[in-house]
């Protein structure tokens, strides 16, 4: 923990020095694919790089459209249930959030020789329509009673050594807004206060609210070469909308045998985040079919090369025991907001499938898709020197924080009969940290049904997504553990309920 530790004195003293938005959690939210898709796909785990056949199944491997004897169009809604449980400092809390979304729709087209043939191009196809990749809605509340310390601290700390003038950020709002001051406004050397004596308690919570979602519209092209070798591509137009509130309170706990003249009743930290953004990517990939029912395929995924565009902002608000005599009341509130825009380039990606086919009975399906995280990089848009020093020291969080994954999944799909099918899958997305292997590693079990007729299907699935994070509601190095203890971290699990219905006709 001591690394990840550190990590977050870092992101929390570049929170409250800098004016700027981007963070390694931009990395996750952008890199870290939640496929969506058909119900067909997600009840098995999203296992479809070599079987295709399926319009999710072009997202992961572009080949797969190749499998397709008709045409087709097929449309996707899902209701998701985010459900959360925070721990702090021993009190858990649970919270959840519904949200319907649109999954995906799709066309593809399929076009054989007039005289039908077995060597050469047996068919050519080409698909155009939408994926949603990654779903952003989320909510949580952590609560603590008699914590120790306070994120008061963590302003002291930051401003000390520096002239009111000279500081930035959050550390700044807790100037204005008289959470902290200098003990001494006539010292050569700035030392700051809180008011806050050795062993007061407060009360700490914080709600976090999330909202979004990324998706890309495709264009998909493929040929089939004698029933041996499917070859595909597309072209992939992404865009995504991000909002995020999160609202930290603190209170004087009542528990405090005396009230300082001085010190804060309570105060409220308040940030927000609006991301959009738009980019491009690349996909290729192959399927060969060696043998009767055995499918291999690879697949290659460019970057993802974005253009974003971010309104930000923090506020702080505060409320004292006594009026503040300098303003007359015991009411104080302090903010800024901004807007910045930048590039970033996600990790390339590469998935190698197997698959086997049992006649009319059964599929096995297996993916396997490596990233590298580290490879993720911000880009400033413009030629300030400010801008491009503070994304390159960015970028070097990026390197120092993540690391290689490998991801795995898997689906079963058993046929009952011409028409009916029952499926399951599993996908394990493992942890993108260095040196906390366990935190954001998602797991995913899923089932689901299947009914086809000659010209149209329905297919239903459910899936359970469940992962942890941790996260410091302040922080600072631990050389300073020894006066103001150790601040404590929130762990939060999360589960996502996810239920998917598809509608496709043939013709």
């Amino acid at each position: 923990m001591n690394n990840y530790k550190l990590f977050f004195s870092i992101v929390a003293l570049m929170i409250s020095s800098v004016l700027m938005s981007q963070t390694y959690e931009d990395v996750l939210r952008y890199s870290q694919p939640q496929y969506s898709g058909t119900a067909r796909s997600v009840a098995m785990g999203g296992a479809f790089g070599s079987l295709g056949g399926d319009f999710s199944a072009l997202g992961i491997n572009p080949a797969g459209i190749a499998t397709y004897r008709s045409s087709e169009f097929t449309f996707t809604p899902s209701f998701i249930l985010n459900k959360t449980q925070s721990t702090l400092n021993g009190t858990s809390t649970d919270d959840d959030k519904n949200t319907l979304a649109f999954n995906q729709i799709g066309y593809v087209g399929t076009y054989r020789p007039m005289r039908e043939v077995k060597k050469g191009i047996v068919s050519t196809h080409f698909s155009i329509g939408y994926n949603r990749n990654n779903n952003f809605n989320y909510t949580s509340m952590a609560y603590a009673a008699n914590v120790q310390n306070s994120m008061a601290d963590m302003f002291v700390i930051n401003a000390n050594g520096y002239s009111p003038e000279e500081l930035s950020g959050l550390t700044m709002l807790a100037y204005e807004s008289y959470i902290i001051d200098p003990e001494d406004p006539n010292a050569d050397t700035y030392t700051y206060t809180n008011f806050l004596y050795s062993g007061d308690l407060v009360n700490q919570t914080r709600i976090i609210e999330k909202n979004g979602y990324a998706g890309e519209f495709n264009l998909t092209f493929g040929t089939n070469i004698s029933n041996f070798l499917l070859l595909g591509g597309s072209l992939n137009f992404t865009s995504m909308n991000y909002d995020e509130e999160s609202n930290y309170y603190e209170q004087y706990s009542e528990d405090n045998d005396d009230n300082a003249y001085d010190v804060f009743d309570r105060f409220t930290v308040t940030n927000y985040l609006n991301a959009s953004g738009n980019g491009v990517n690349l996909k290729a990939g192959f399927i060969l079919k060696p043998i009767e029912g055995l499918r291999i395929g690879g697949a290659y995924h460019s970057p993802t090369w974005y253009h974003i565009e971010e309104n930000y902002g923090s506020r702080i608000d505060g409320v004292f025991f006594n009026d503040i005599d300098a303003i007359g009341t015991n009411q104080t509130y302090a903010y800024y907001d901004g807007t910045y825009d930048y590039d970033f380039n996600t990790p390339e990606k590469m998935i190698a499938s197997a698959s086997y086919v049992l006649g009319r009975f059964a599929i096995l399906s297996f993916d396997y898709e490596y990233m590298d995280y580290t490879k993720a990089k911000f880009k400033a848009s413009t030629n300030s020197i400010d801008d491009i020093a503070f994304v390159n020291a960015q970028n070097d969080v990026i390197k120092e924080t993540f690391t290689q994954t490998n991801n795995y999944r898997a689906g079963l799909e058993f046929r009952l009969n011409k028409q009916f099918s029952i499926r399951g899958g599993y996908a394990l997305q493992e942890s993108p940290y260095k040196d906390e292997p366990q935190d954001n590693e998602v797991t995913s079990y899923s089932a689901g049904l299947g009914f086809r007729n000659n010209n149209y299907f329905f297919d239903i699935a459910y899936r359970l997504s469940s992962y942890e994070t941790n996260y410091y509601n302040y922080d600072w190095d631990e050389d300073y553990d020894a006066t103001y203890g150790t601040p404590p971290v929130t762990n939060t699990e999360i589960d996502d309920h996810n239920i998917v219905v598809t509608f496709g006709v043939k013709f």
